[in-house]
């Protein structure tokens, strides 16, 4: 296999493993509109009764990337599954660019437990039930594709036109472990859509503490000066006054490892929501916190 084709397999394989926590039933794939175009797609579920929840995710560490939650049935006698997206959790596209076309699928699966894989039509449809995008959807058990990843990568770790320098960078494992949740860099901005006014944001450093600072604003105003992450949670109490609240984290140092890295948990009554900045010293990320 030509190495440019090795290297767009690996990527669309990458891009679609993010946010680790185990559902009982997890797939992964893409979606293919009517144009074309492939979109990374995670659809992570609970089943009980022959109903399901859950959550899916698009564009996978893209710049859209966006996580709805799920509802939906699966019948095991016609074994058909049948699911809609009906909220959307946080997405990076810009506000005014979301137009919450939401996926609808009805399709044939012949067992929770034992399929692979299954593929079908979706419909795209606005939350006033209008249609907008429809397309296909196609995806692969979370272990399969996992296999398929381990695979390629002793393919690369083993090819002799590669340098080893190129291997290091691009060695599927490694990348994987990076990829454990959805990560805010350089100038990007989260939202995350709260049902409450009240909301509580935890910064910390789950890996390394290696005496990254930061200055951290809300709606402009500066809350924590040249602050240093410890693995100890630092609580900072939200009111969402208007529609919106931003909370903005620039990096002061990089500490002795780069990158500035920050653990953000955004939690909104029961509702928790994980992320993390990665930032260079100077560089700024935000989330904006948008009442529903």
């Amino acid at each position: 296999m030509p190495f440019k084709y090795i290297l767009l397999f690996l990527n669309c394989l990458i891009t679609a493993i993010c946010f680790g926590q185990l559902e009982d039933y997890e797939y992964m794939g893409v979606i293919k509109l009517n144009d074309s175009a492939f979109i990374s797609y995670k659809l992570a579920f609970e089943e009980l009764d022959g109903k399901i929840q859950g959550y899916s995710m698009s564009d996978l560490g893209g710049k859209h990337e966006t996580k709805s939650n799920i509802k939906g049935t699966y019948d095991s006698d016609k074994k058909e599954l049948s699911f809609a997206e009906y909220d959307i959790v946080y997405t990076k596209s810009p506000l005014g660019e979301i137009d919450m076309c939401l996926v609808n699928f009805t399709g044939g699966l012949r067992s929770l437990e034992r399929s692979k894989a299954f593929s079908g039509p979706f419909q795209g449809l606005y939350p006033d039930k209008n249609p907008c995008l429809d397309g296909m959807l196609i995806m692969s058990a979370s272990e399969e594709v996992q296999k398929r990843i381990d695979r390629m990568d002793r393919k690369i770790q083993k090819s002799k036109k590669v340098s080893q320098e190129v291997k290091d960078k691009i060695s599927a494992r490694k990348l994987v472990d990076t990829l454990t949740m959805s990560i805010v860099k350089k100038d990007e901005n989260l939202n995350i859509f709260t049902k409450g006014k009240e909301i509580m944001v935890s910064i910390y450093d789950s890996g390394k503490v290696d005496d990254d600072r930061i200055n951290l604003y809300v709606d402009d105003k500066l809350i924590l000066e040249n602050y240093s992450i410890t693995r100890e949670k630092k609580n900072i109490p939200v009111t969402i006054t208007n529609k919106t609240a931003v909370v903005r984290v620039e990096a002061i140092t990089e500490g002795t490892s780069s990158p500035n890295t920050v653990k953000v948990e955004v939690k909104d009554g029961p509702s928790l929501i994980t992320t993390r900045t990665s930032l260079k010293t100077g560089e700024k990320a935000e989330l904006t916190l948008v009442k529903q």
